[in-house]
C-alpha cells in the first residue's frame, strides 16, 4: 500500500505522543521524587515539563481536529500530576486512533482558515498545517521534555525517544 498523507500526519503524531508517554513513565519509575520533575525546566524562561506535555497534546489535538473537520478540544490547565499527563496523552491518542484515514487524506489538500495562535489566522492546506506547524511543534516539545528529563538525571536515551516510533526495538539500558 502506498504511503498516504494520513501516515505522515496522524501515524506520526501517535508515535510522537507514544514516545512522550514512554519517557514520562520511565521518569516516574526511576525517580522517587518524580512529581517535582513536572516543574523542571531546561532554562528559566522556558516552559516546565508539565507545559511541554500540555502543548504537545494540544498541538496533537489541533492536528486531528483540523484533519477531520471539527473544532479542537482545548486542554486547560496544564497537568499537575503524572496521572493527568497520561490521561491527557491517552485522550488525544484515542482521538488520533479514531481519525478516519480517508477523511484525513482529503483534508490534506483542503485549504481553510487556520488559527496560528490566538491572534493570527491564515489560509493553508491541512498538509501545510501538519508539516509546517503541528508536527514541528510536537517534535520540539517532546524533544524539550526529553531534554528536561535528561537534565534532571532521568536515565533516558535515544532508544527511549524512539520508543513510540519503533516499539519493537525495546529500550536501551544506560
Amino acid at each position: 500500500m502506498a504511503h498516504q498523507f494520513y501516515d505522515g500526519s496522524i501515524v506520526t503524531a501517535k508515535a510522537i505522543l507514544s514516545s512522550l508517554s514512554h519517557i514520562l513513565h520511565k521518569a516516574e519509575e526511576q525517580r522517587t521524587d518524580a512529581s517535582t520533575l513536572l516543574d523542571a525546566r531546561l532554562i528559566d524562561d522556558m516552559y516546565p515539563l508539565s507545559d511541554q506535555v500540555r502543548v504537545a497534546t494540544q498541538f496533537s489535538e489541533n492536528l486531528v481536529a483540523r484533519l477531520t473537520g471539527r473544532e479542537p478540544v482545548t486542554f486547560e490547565p496544564k497537568p499537575s500530576t503524572f496521572a493527568e499527563c497520561y490521561e491527557r496523552i491517552e485522550t488525544v491518542l484515542k482521538s488520533l486512533n479514531e481519525a478516519d484515514k480517508d477523511t484525513v487524506n482529503q483534508y490534506g489538500d483542503k485549504i481553510e482558515l487556520t488559527k496560528l495562535g490566538p491572534l493570527k489566522s491564515v489560509e493553508m492546506s491541512g498538509a501545510a498545517y501538519a508539516h509546517t506547524v503541528a508536527l514541528p511543534n510536537l517534535y520540539f516539545h517532546v524533544t524539550t521534555a526529553y531534554g528536561i528529563l535528561r537534565k534532571e538525571g532521568v536515565p533516558v536515551g535515544k532508544l527511549d525517544y524512539y520508543a513510540g516510533f519503533f516499539p519493537q526495538l525495546g529500550t536501551a539500558e544506560r
